[in-house]
């Protein structure tokens, strides 16, 4: 039998930029109390409190109770038990040998479903008895008084509450998982708590930022930025003549890349049914668009029309400075008749209304605007015309480049290196000097709860997305340094890993061999996208390509695509027939009850899914892709907890400090760089010896890792 300690810790928390900071590697905050107690067969019978830091306290109650029940502990269950636990760590306690958290155990249980995880809105759902009582403190969070000030009473109340509904909740979720159709859940969570501990330790020890190299990384993107700016702003003028366009504008950039304007944004919405569902996914465009390209022409053409360049002259009526002055007006009387005359100026200029405030009159010159760029299927339609997202602008750059259209490739290109420099600077940029305390480290937030799939997510509080960075040669890597000096950052990163996963699961014959073969993927699918000898593929198109390596493996079907790309989807599903039957097969099997589970016993629901006119199923995206990001994810997982493993056992001064997409980071000592590699590669290779210990499932597709070490994360080298 476990025993189980239910333990809620209280702190301060920082206001910093309008994020809330409670980490407990901000030296400003405190812990204010712990509250903890036994769990019981119902729940928590007593709920002890050391109160540490608060405005009423006299003197600070003692560590050592604390202590002798953690030490006592055969594990310990918490609500976001990550939190706790490094505070925990931070303060010196040691922590038991199992932890438990019961917001994970709530995310398995949505099963792939978005659903509040919160301890309050999981004990509603579950019916405990002892419900949180977050109406205690909601309003004086809210006002940015935190727990060392809040009245003392009203957090004992509170917190005491939080404990015992963690364990009732606890004790519920036991009875939940004990049902047949979840038992499969009772492999992941063990390994899913092991990783939390994991993710303790890479938070914990955090990652050292140059703050130099990152401050030339800024102003580099800074100056590439107003670069392409003026580039691009050059450009419009050349195809839109005077008139005013943003960049930043969907409407705009309708306007310069399509040449057309959305006439009516309601029956265009209508028309293409624009919009999202009550789960928050897009709307399919109408059948017949797709079926019948001549009618979702005719009906661009009913719903926009082409602009043309115009010219813009100085208003008249205001001089061009956009705004009038008026005056007052008086009534005088003489010789007993009432008269008016102008008075003095009104405080405020008013809008003109010839120009409607801009300055100019803006006439059509009879030419047509724009790049005269087509949108391929109904699937480009958007709230303001049609979309200019990352994908859609590298398709309308194949487009242009086969019409010889040399200025709409410049401004595309162009175009998405801005929104990509922007995105550089406004997140990763802003985030790491947000991010980065004063003791040089910044400390990532890790989240195991957000993403549908399992997959890892960064961010939260001052932390940034790490998970959304480009995956090489990106420049803001260069300021990931190693806290060791003459220390390197080594980084063990799983190849082509969804692909061999796709082709686990679907134990696709052609998929093995090429693995083992050792083909790449990625230039294949170049080679046959480009219609060219993959010898004649370059490192460039090989990148640009890589999206369609991975849309076929979650059963993308080339919707939208131009025909040659189209002609590519097909030839993969031809070449890879296990892929595409397991496909089917999926497709089928949530037909009949809505479930897939993956081989690590993690599970996915999609209630009432139905057969559309396309022959596939509702949510087939999700359920093609969920299984195979899964227990991507979970193989990724698994070789971050043989690396702690193998660390602690070890006793290595090096530290692990990230997991970002599939990779692992350490921050390497100089005189342990072999032994780090060998770690490594063990932890990662020999992950088909873990599965099968913890999940009674052994790998047939042989996983492979690529090696680098560097002074920073930017400059790596192969490290074999």
């Amino acid at each position: 039998m476990v025993k189980w300690l239910v333990l809620d810790l209280e702190t301060t928390v920082k206001r910093i930029d309008g994020r809330i900071d409670n980490s407990p590697k901000n030296p400003d905050n405190r812990c204010v109390a712990s509250y903890y107690g036994w769990l019981g067969p119902e729940t928590v019978d007593e709920v002890h409190k050391d109160i540490w830091y608060h405005k009423e306290l006299q003197s600070p109650d003692g560590i050592d109770r604390l202590k002798q029940h953690l030490a006592e502990a055969d594990g310990m269950i918490c609500h976001n038990t990550k939190f706790d636990a490094e505070w925990l760590l931070e303060m010196g306690f040691e922590l038991p040998p199992l932890v438990y958290d019961t917001m994970i155990v709530e995310y398995l249980l949505a099963k792939g479903q978005r659903r509040p995880l919160s301890l309050k809105e999981s004990a509603i759902r579950r019916q405990v008895k002892s419900l949180k009582k977050s109406e205690l403190i909601d309003d004086m969070f809210r006002e940015g008084i935190d727990f060392s000030e809040m009245p003392l009473d009203v957090v004992n109340e509170y917190a005491e509450a939080d404990v015992k509904a963690c364990g009732e909740l606890y004790i519920a979720q036991q009875d939940i998982l004990a049902r047949e159709h979840n038992l499969s859940l009772k492999k992941v969570i063990p390994f899913m708590n092991e990783m939390l501990l994991f993710l303790c330790e890479i938070e914990m020890n955090g990652v050292k930022i140059d703050k130099a190299a990152l401050a030339e990384v800024e102003a580099q993107f800074a100056a590439e930025k107003a670069s392409l700016e003026i580039d691009l702003k050059r450009i419009v003028e050349q195809v839109m003549g005077d008139t005013p366009i943003n960049l930043n504008s969907g409407d705009d950039m309708t306007r310069v890349i399509y040449s057309r304007e959305v006439i009516d944004k309601a029956i265009h919405k209508q028309t293409f049914n624009i919009g999202t569902n009550e789960a928050g996914k897009s709307l399919r465009p109408p059948f017949e668009f797709i079926k019948y390209p001549n009618k979702f022409v005719d009906a661009v053409r009913t719903t926009t029309r082409v602009v043309m360049k115009q010219s813009a002259s100085q208003c008249p009526d205001c001089s061009g400075s956009g705004t009038i002055q008026k005056y007052k007006v008086k009534t005088k009387t003489k010789l007993g008749k009432k008269y008016r005359v102008q008075g003095d100026p009104y405080k405020n200029r008013s809008r003109c209304a010839v120009c409607n405030g801009v300055g100019a009159i803006y006439t059509s010159t009879g030419v047509v605007a724009g790049l005269k760029m087509a949108p391929s299927t109904a699937y480009d339609a958007s709230i303001g015309g049609f979309k200019s997202d990352k994908v859609t602008i590298q398709r309308l750059i194949e487009q242009a480049q086969r019409k010889d259209n040399a200025t709409a490739v410049e401004f595309l290109t162009k175009l998405s290196r801005l929104s990509a420099v922007s995105v550089y600077l406004d997140s990763f940029v802003a985030g790491i000097k947000r991010g980065t305390r004063a003791s040089g480290f910044l400390h990532a937030n890790f989240n195991q709860c957000i993403a549908s799939t399992g997959r890892l997510s960064s961010g939260g509080g001052m932390s940034l997305n790490l998970q959304n960075q480009p995956k090489r040669g990106f420049p803001v890597r260069k300021c990931f340094v190693s806290r060791f000096p003459n220390g390197l950052l080594i980084e063990s990163d799983y190849s082509a890993l969804e692909f061999r996963t796709a082709c686990e699961l679907s134990r696709d014959s052609q998929g093995l061999a090429d693995v083992l073969e050792g083909k790449d993927i990625h230039r294949q699918t170049a080679s046959i996208c480009l219609q060219k000898p993959p010898n004649e593929v370059s490192k460039d198109e090989r990148q640009g390509h890589k999206w369609a390596s991975f849309q076929p493996l979650f059963g993308g079907t080339g919707a939208g695509q131009p025909e040659h790309i189209k002609a590519y989807f097909s030839r993969f599903y031809e070449l890879y027939e296990g892929i595409y039957g397991w496909h089917q097969s999926l497709m089928n099997g949530t037909l009949k009850d809505g479930t897939v589970t993956t081989p690590s016993g993690r599970q996915y629901f999609w209630p009432n899914v139905t057969r559309t006119k396309a022959d596939r199923v509702s949510n087939a995206t999700q359920i093609l892709n969920y299984p195979v990001q899964g227990f991507s994810a979970d193989l990724v997982q698994l070789a971050c907890i043989r690396a702690f493993r193998l660390f602690k056992e070890r006793k290595l001064q090096s530290k692990l400090i990230l997991t970002v997409h599939d990779s692992l980071v350490s921050d390497t000592h100089p005189d342990e760089v072999d032994q780090v590699r060998e770690v490594l590669t063990e932890a990662m290779t020999k992950v088909s010896e873990e599965s099968k210990e913890r999940f009674g499932y052994s790998l047939v597709v042989p996983l492979d890792i690529e090696i680098s070490r560097g002074k920073n994360w930017l400059d790596q080298e192969e490290y074999v």
